[in-house]
């Protein structure tokens, strides 16, 4: 699929569905477009999410923007795609984030300003993709069990690493936190920035619009439980995000359709073939990278189209599908045009609805359509 903006007067588009925890399928997506009124003309599935997590496995496992807003943070380093302002930004690079939360209690003093949150709107203690330590962060207190056998500071596609001591902010987008169980605290913020409620558990804590649930584990949570009481007053800086090998570039949002989906590796570089970035023998978890696969990826051409390319491994009913390696996919991005392209989430994930009916032959179970965390989505208006 392409999308000519010289000539295409819709929009591209990111959505997470009707929350940011859930799964849903990417013909659910574009049919919520539907609703909207934004006539969707075709759709693929988005970036990688945390599909083993039982606390939000819709959450995407890296940097998401939707509509110019943040509702996950990076992978630290990790490679995404941003599509909005009808095409005027329109990038793949390496992107980081970190925001820096305070809470000052009535008639007191904070105990730790300017504490530097660890993730939001996903799973304290799981870091989808691990990431961070070489950015702006300056403070890394991620840390990975000696089994994972991978460098949590480093983006690590498709896993995870695990972090016992975390401070998580999630917003309305998120949804109703279920239970979670081990040594937390969870302060739900209201609209004018004051804590409303305080509770040990994070269940049945829900955020309304411009409301905050801030939910420390481990360590944190004793630092959460004594700055912010009821009546404290948060400070939240704004998710500060930037781009380029070593974060060096500010990133702004000007358009209200601009989006980030998070994914990789990168396949097509100033014209070069990779994949990039990527090293196919760094742990086991990688091994689903390397053999002929279904796959989804998205590239951008030199006369600015956007390229949306699904790739099966499912035979249909006129042929055979064999999939393809990370390799020969970065050749295909290359040989249609692409002088920039990422890989996004694949096998089973990867989906292709064109005008109400699914284009491809999903690979999961008897074809079915994959729940997932995200999908970009092409709509007339």
């Amino acid at each position: 699929m392409s999308v000519d903006f010289a000539a295409f007067t819709g929009k591209i588009r990111a959505t997470t569905g009707k929350t940011v925890k859930d799964r849903e399928r990417t013909s659910d997506m574009a049919g919520l477009m539907a609703s909207q009124g934004l006539e969707p003309l075709a759709a693929v599935n988005g970036g990688f999410f945390d599909i083993a997590s039982g606390f939000s496995p819709g959450a995407l496992g890296g940097l998401t923007v939707v509509d110019g807003t943040v509702l996950n943070s990076a992978s630290n380093g990790e490679a995404a795609l941003t599509i909005g302002n009808h095409g005027t930004n329109l990038w793949i690079d390496k992107v980081w984030s970190q925001s820096k939360i305070t809470f000052t209690p009535p008639g007191g003093s904070a105990s730790q300003p300017n504490h530097v949150v660890d993730g939001l709107n996903r799973e304290p203690g799981r870091i989808q993709g691990c990431g961070g330590g070489n950015g702006p962060a300056g403070v890394n207190d991620r840390n990975s069990k000696q089994s994972n056998l991978i460098d949590p500071r480093k983006p690590q596609l498709g896993i995870h690493c695990l972090d016992s001591d975390e401070t998580i902010v999630l917003t309305k987008d998120f949804g109703a936190l279920p239970f979670l169980p081990g040594t937390v605290r969870a302060a739900l913020v209201g609209a004018d920035q004051t804590v409303k409620k305080v509770s040990d558990t994070t269940s049945g804590m829900v955020a309304g619009s411009g409301e905050h649930v801030v939910v420390s584990t481990g360590s944190h949570a004793a630092w959460l439980k004594a700055d912010a009481v009821v009546g404290s007053r948060m400070s939240l800086t704004a998710a500060d995000v930037q781009r380029g090998a070593s974060a060096e570039t500010p990133v702004y949002f000007p358009g209200a359709n601009d989006a980030i989906v998070n994914g990789g590796p990168r396949l097509v570089k100033n014209g070069g073939v990779g994949p990039f970035d990527f090293t196919n023998n760094t742990t086991s978890e990688y091994a689903y990278l390397t053999p002929m696969n279904s796959r989804t990826a998205a590239g951008i051409t030199t006369d600015r189209k956007l390229l949306l390319v699904v790739v099966d491994k499912k035979s249909g009913p006129t042929g055979s599908a064999n999939g393809l390696t990370m390799p020969q996919l970065a050749q295909a991005m290359k040989n249609l045009g692409a002088t920039e392209a990422i890989n996004l989430d694949g096998g089973g994930s990867s989906t292709m609805w064109v005008k109400g009916a699914v284009a491809n032959h999903p690979s999961d179970g008897a074809g079915q359509e994959r729940y997932v965390g995200n999908a970009i989505v092409v709509t007339a208006k």
